[in-house]
C-alpha cells in the first residue's frame, strides 16, 4: 500500500467536499516588476513590432499565473491570442507543443491550421523500412515553414501574443521551430512569451533560449516572494488578517507561492485556521515539512475511488483525456466522470473543455511519485498495452512501454523502433532518442542492437548533429559488430564528414562502404555517388568521373532516382570546371528532366538545378539560370530538401554578383550564411566569402574585405580548387595588391592558377586570368603573361562564350600591349552580361590608348567605365579610372560625391524598395517572395536592411515611413 493510501486509510478528519477548498487568488502579490516588463512587452506589440520574454523560475513560483494575467491583458487589447503548455510525456510527439498552441486540427474550420495538422498526419509506420542516411527528412522543414508562415499571416491581421509554457518539456521540433520564428517575427507585431523552469534544460532548448536572446528577449528570473507579498497573499486566501502564527506557518513555504496556497488549503482543510475579531490565526498543528507532503496530505482526503482514479491519470500525465484514462483503466468512460467530479470540485484536477489536466505539474508529480518504481512501472506497462490494442498511435504506446519496461523487454525495444521510424521525417531527434531508449533496453550481443545504433547514427545526421553522427559511427566501427551493417553505417560517417568540410575522409569511408559485399545495388550507387562528389571537392576531376561513371548505371538499374541525380549533377559540374559547357549543359537538363519524371520527384533531393544553374551562369545565359535556380528553391522547399537552399542561395548571389547587382548579391550571401548553419554544412560558405571580399574590395572598404576573406596568404581554409577556393585566393591576392604588396598578390594567385591547372579547372582561367597576367607584366614576368593568355585563348576556343572570349582577348591584349586587341576584348564583353568586367577591360583598353596618345578613343572608354562604376558602386576602382582620366588632361567638370548614403530612405537598394512596396500592400514575406522570384528567407534579409537603414523596429513604422516619402 503506498504512503498516500495509508493516510488516506487512517483515522483522521472526514472528507467534506466543500472543505478546505480556498477560492482562486483574483490578485498577483509581489510581482510587480514581472508585471510591468510583460505590460512593456504588450505595449511594444501594440506599437507594430516585435516582443520576447522569457520567464523563468523553479516549480510553484508562479509563472503560469504571470502568463494567464498577460494573455488576459491581451485578449483585453483586442489582440489575437495563441497560447500552450508542453507536457513532459509528450516530448516525443514532434510538433505538439505547436499544434496544440495554434489549433491545428483536421477539422479546424481554418484551411491554414487544417493544412498543417495533415501535413503532420501520418499512417501507421508500421512497414516502414529503417531509417539511413538517405531517409526523407522533408517534412520537419516543411512543418516549420507553415508554422512560421501561418504565424506570420496571423500577424499581418493583427497584434499577436503567443504564451507557451512549460517549455523545458516542449519537443524538440517545436523547439526548432521558435528558433526559426524569433526570426520571421522582425518587424512584426507578435509577442512571443515563453515560461520555463531552470531545469532539466535540454542542449536544444539552450540553443532556443541563444537564438531568442540574439533576437533581442528579454529575461525574466522570477524570484520567492518577499515577506510582504506573502502577506498579502495569505490576507487574501483567508479573507483576514493573518496572525503571527499563522505567517509563521506559511514561512516554511520559502516565498513559494503554490506552496503558500497549498499550505493554507492545507490547514483549511482539516478546520486548522480560525477567525476572531478580524484576525485569522493557526490553532496548533504539524504540517509536513515538503509541498509534495503537503500536497498528499491534502488529497488523502479525496474518495479512495477517486485517488485511484488520480493515481492512474498521473501514469498518464499533467494532461489527459477521459477516453485515454478509460483505455488504461478498462472503466467506462461514465463511471470515471462521477467519480474524478470531486477532484475537479478540490481544484485538484481542471477541465478545458477538451482534456483534463492536474491543476499544477507538481500536484501530479506528488501523486506519481507516491507510487513506487515497481508499480509505476507496471501501470506503465499495462497503459501501452492497453492503449496498443487501442490502435493508439506508435509514440505514445512506445512512451508507456519504455516507461515500464526492464532490459531486454523485446515488445518495447519493437514499439520504440516503430515510433522512431515515425518520427523521422518530422522529428529526427525524436527519432534519435526514442532509438537510443531502445538500445538501452539491449543486451550487447542482441542480433538487432547494431541495426538500431546505424539507424540512430542517421537520425542524428538528418537532426544537424554532424558532430555525434560522427561519434556515433565511429564508436560502432571501432568495435565487433554486426558485419551486415559497416556499409550503411560508413555511408552515414562518409555523409557526415562531407557535411563537415573533411572531404578527404569522406572519400575513404564512402570508398570502403562501396567494397562492401552487404549492401543493395542502391545502397551502393549512392555511395560511389556521394564518393565522386568527394572527389569533386578534392579537385580530383578524373577519378569523380570515374566514380560518377560506375554509379550512374547502377543507380539506373535498381531505380534509386536520389543516387543517379547526384551521378549526373557530378558529371554535369566535372565537365563545366573542364570547360566544356555545352556537354555540361546537356547532362543537366537531362537530370532535370529525369528528376522531373520520377515518382514523387525523388531525384530532386539532390539539388539538380544548382550544376544547372552554375551552367547556365557560366554560359552568360543569366536569365535562364535565375529561373532554373528559382524552380529548383521551390521545388527543394516542397519536398522539405532544407540541407540544399543553401546552394541556391549561393548560386544566386554568384549570378547576382556577375550581373552587377551587388547589393542584392550581399543579401543573398547573408541569407546563405544562415540558412548554412542549421543543417551542420559550411563548406560552401568560401565561395560567398569570396564574392562577399571581392565586392567590399572594389566598393574601397578594405578593412571589411579583410574580415571577409578572413585569412592571411596560405592560411585560406580548404584551399584546395574543389570548395572554390580560386574566388577567395582571387580576392586575396587582390586585396594584397591594394595593400602595397604586389608580390606577394602575384605568389597567392599564381599558387591558385597552378592549383587549378593540376586539377583541370578550366573554366577558372578566364576568370583569374586578367588579373595574374597584369600582376605578372607588373613584376617583367612577360613568359607567365604570355603562358596565361594562351591558356585562356583555349578555353576560349572550345566555347563561343561573349565573356570567355572577352577574357581571352583581354588577356592577350596585355599580354601584347595592344589597344585594338583590348577594344576587341571590349565589343566582346559588351555582347554579354557581366559589367565588372566590361569596366575594367574598357579601363585598361583606355590606359592603352592614352599611353598611344590616342587620347579621344581612351577619354570614350574611361568614361565608359567610369559610368559603370558608379552604377557599381565600386568607389576604389571609380577613383582609380578618373585618376588616368585626369592623366590623360581631361576633366571631367565638377565633381560630384559618389560616395553612397549609408542609412535614410536614399541608402535603400532597388530590390529593398520593391520589398517596402509590398510590405505597404500588407504582403507576408512569402507573398513577396512568389512576386519577387526570391525565397522568403531573402526577402526577410531585405527587410532586416531596411529596418536597419530607416532604424525602425516594425512593419508599421515602415508602412509610415513609406506613406511620408510618397506624399
Amino acid at each position: 500500500m503506498s504512503r498516500l493510501a495509508a493516510r488516506a486509510c487512517s483515522p483522521g478528519p472526514q472528507y467534506y467536499p466543500n472543505m478546505g477548498t480556498l477560492a482562486p487568488v483574483p490578485r498577483i502579490f509581489g510581482r510587480e516588476a514581472e508585471m510591468q516588463a510583460l505590460g512593456q512587452a504588450l505595449d511594444r506589440v501594440a506599437s507594430g513590432g516585435p516582443a520576447i520574454v522569457l520567464v523563468e523560475g523553479e516549480a510553484g513560483i508562479g509563472k503560469t499565473r504571470l502568463l494567464a494575467q498577460v494573455l488576459e491583458d491581451a485578449r483585453g487589447r483586442s489582440m489575437q491570442l495563441a497560447a500552450g503548455r508542453a507536457e513532459e510525456l509528450e516530448r516525443t510527439r514532434p510538433f505538439g507543443l505547436l499544434t496544440a498552441t495554434f489549433g491545428c486540427a483536421l477539422s479546424s474550420p481554418d484551411p491554414r491550421r487544417a493544412a498543417i495538422a495533415g501535413l503532420l498526419a501520418v499512417s501507421d509506420a508500421g512497414d516502414q523500412g529503417p531509417i539511413t542516411v538517405t531517409s526523407d527528412p522533408g517534412l520537419r522543414f516543411r512543418a516549420v515553414d507553415a508554422f512560421t508562415d501561418l504565424a506570420e499571416e496571423l500577424a499581418l491581421a493583427g497584434p499577436l501574443v503567443i504564451g507557451l509554457d512549460d517549455l523545458q518539456w516542449a519537443d524538440p521540433a517545436s523547439v526548432l521551430t521558435l528558433g526559426v520564428l524569433s526570426r520571421r517575427i522582425a518587424g512584426l507585431p507578435v509577442g512571443l512569451i515563453g515560461c520555463m523552469r531552470p531545469s532539466p534544460r535540454a542542449a536544444e532548448l539552450d540553443r532556443l533560449v541563444g537564438a531568442l536572446e540574439a533576437a533581442g528577449a528579454r529575461h525574466l528570473a522570477v524570484h520567492p516572494l518577499s515577506g510582504e507579498a506573502v502577506t498579502g497573499l495569505v490576507a487574501q486566501a483567508v479573507a483576514a488578517e493573518p496572525g503571527p502564527r499563522l505567517l509563521a506557518e506559511v514561512s516554511g513555504a520559502a516565498g513559494n507561492p503554490l506552496f503558500v496556497t497549498e499550505l493554507l488549503a492545507a490547514l483549511a482543510q482539516e478546520g486548522a485556521i480560525a477567525t476572531v475579531g478580524g484576525r485569522a490565526e493557526v490553532t496548533e498543528t504539524m504540517l509536513p515539512p515538503t509541498l509534495r507532503l503537503t500536497i498528499l496530505r491534502r488529497v488523502s482526503f479525496l474518495p479512495e475511488p477517486t485517488l485511484q482514479a488520480l493515481r492512474s491519470a498521473s501514469i498518464l500525465g499533467s494532461g489527459f483525456s477521459l477516453s485515454d484514462l478509460a483505455t488504461v483503466t478498462g472503466r467506462p468512460a461514465v463511471d470515471l466522470s462521477v467519480v474524478l467530479s470531486e477532484a475537479i470540485r478540490a481544484r485538484v484536477l481542471e477541465d478545458d473543455g477538451d482534456r483534463l489536466h492536474f491543476r499544477h505539474d507538481l500536484i501530479r508529480d506528488s501523486i506519481y511519485e507516491d507510487l513506487s518504481g515497481s508499480v509505476r512501472r507496471g501501470l506503465h506497462r499495462e497503459a501501452g498495452q492497453r492503449m496498443a490494442q487501442a490502435g493508439a498511435p506508435s509514440l505514445q504506446v512506445a512512451e508507456h512501454l519504455a516507461r515500464g519496461a526492464t532490459t531486454m523487454d523485446a515488445e518495447a525495444v519493437a514499439w520504440l523502433a516503430r515510433a522512431a521510424r515515425e518520427a523521422a521525417p518530422r522529428s529526427p531527434e525524436v527519432a534519435a532518442d526514442l532509438l537510443g531508449r531502445a538500445v538501452g533496453l539491449m543486451a550487447p550481443p542482441d542480433p538487432g542492437r547494431d541495426r538500431l545504433l546505424a539507424e540512430r547514427a542517421s537520425s542524428l545526421m538528418w537532426a544537424g548533429r554532424i558532430g555525434d553522427a560522427e561519434a556515433s559511427c565511429r564508436l560502432l566501427l571501432g568495435r565487433d559488430h554486426d558485419r551486415s551493417v559497416d556499409g550503411s553505417v560508413r555511408i552515414c560517417l562518409g555523409h557526415a564528414l562531407l557535411a563537415s568540410g573533411r572531404a578527404r575522409e569522406g572519400l575513404r569511408e564512402l570508398e570502403q562502404a562501396s567494397d562492401s559485399a552487404m549492401l543493395t545495388d542502391a545502397e551502393r550507387a549512392g555511395a560511389r555517388g556521394w564518393a565522386s562528389m568527394a572527389r569533386l571537392r578534392l579537385g580530383d576531376l578524373d577519378g569523380a568521373a570515374a566514380a560518377a561513371a560506375q554509379a550512374r548505371p547502377t543507380a539506373v538499374s535498381a531505380c534509386d532516382h536520389l543516387a543517379t541525380s547526384i551521378a549526373m549533377g557530378s558529371l554535369a559540374l566535372i565537365s563545366e570546371r573542364r570547360g566544356h559547357l555545352q556537354d555540361a549543359l546537356q547532362i543537366a537538363d537531362d537530370a532535370v528532366r529525369l528528376a522531373d519524371q520520377n515518382p514523387g520527384r525523388l531525384g530532386h533531393r539532390y539539388p539538380v538545378h544548382v550544376p544547372r544553374g552554375l551552367i547556365l551562369v557560366a554560359l552568360d545565359r543569366l536569365d535562364e539560370a535565375r529561373t532554373t535556380i528559382e524552380t529548383g528553391m521551390r521545388i527543394s522547399e516542397e519536398l522539405g530538401i532544407r540541407w540544399s537552399l543553401p546552394n541556391y542561395h549561393l548560386v544566386r548571389a554568384f549570378e547576382r554578383f556577375i550581373a552587377g547587382h551587388w547589393d542584392d548579391a550581399i543579401a543573398e550571401i547573408e541569407t546563405d550564411i544562415g540558412l548554412a548553419s542549421l543543417p551542420g554544412e559550411s563548406h560552401n560558405l568560401l565561395l560567398g566569402r569570396g564574392v562577399m571580399s571581392l565586392i567590399r574590395l572594389h566598393r574601397n572598404d578594405l578593412h571589411g574585405a579583410r574580415e571577409t576573406v578572413g585569412a592571411a596568404p596560405g592560411e585560406l581554409p580548404g584551399t584546395h580548387p574543389g570548395y572554390r577556393a580560386d574566388w577567395s585566393a582571387w580576392a586575396q591576392a587582390l586585396l594584397l595588391e591594394a595593400q602595397g604588396d604586389p608580390a606577394q598578390a602575384l605568389a597567392t594567385l599564381g599558387e591558385c592558377w597552378d592549383r587549378c591547372a593540376s586539377c583541370g579547372y578550366a573554366l577558372e582561367y578566364p576568370v583569374i586570368g586578367a588579373d595574374l597576367v597584369r600582376l605578372a607584366l607588373a613584376a617583367d614576368d612577360a613568359g607567365r603573361a604570355q603562358d596565361v593568355a594562351a591558356a585562356v585563348t583555349d578555353v576560349a576556343s572550345r566555347n563561343e562564350v561573349p565573356w570567355i572570349t572577352g577574357a581571352a582577348l583581354h588577356c592577350q591584349g596585355l599580354a601584347d600591349d595592344d589597344a585594338e586587341i583590348l577594344q576587341a576584348a571590349v565589343s566582346a564583353y559588351a555582347r554579354g552580361s557581366r559589367p565588372l568586367q566590361l569596366a575594367l577591360t574598357c579601363e585598361d583598353a583606355g590606359t592603352a590608348f592614352a599611353r598611344q596618345g590616342n587620347v579621344a578613343c581612351a577619354c570614350q572608354l574611361l568614361h565608359q567605365a567610369i559610368a559603370i562604376y558608379e552604377r557599381l558602386d565600386a568607389a576604389r576602382d571609380l577613383a582609380r579610372a578618373e585618376a588616368i582620366l585626369r592623366g590623360t588632361g581631361v576633366r571631367r567638370g565638377r565633381r560630384v560625391t559618389h560616395t553612397r548614403a549609408q542609412s535614410g530612405w536614399q541608402s535603400l537598394t532597388p530590390s529593398e524598395r520593391a520589398v517596402v512596396d509590398l510590405v505597404t500592400e500588407g504582403l507576408s514575406n512569402p507573398q513577396i517572395g512568389q512576386r519577387l522570384y526570391v525565397s522568403r528567407r531573402t526577402v526577410q534579409t531585405h527587410l532586416s536592411h531596411v529596418f536597419a537603414k530607416l532604424h525602425i523596429t516594425s512593419r508599421s513604422q515602415l508602412a509610415a515611413e513609406a506613406a511620408r516619402h510618397r506624399g
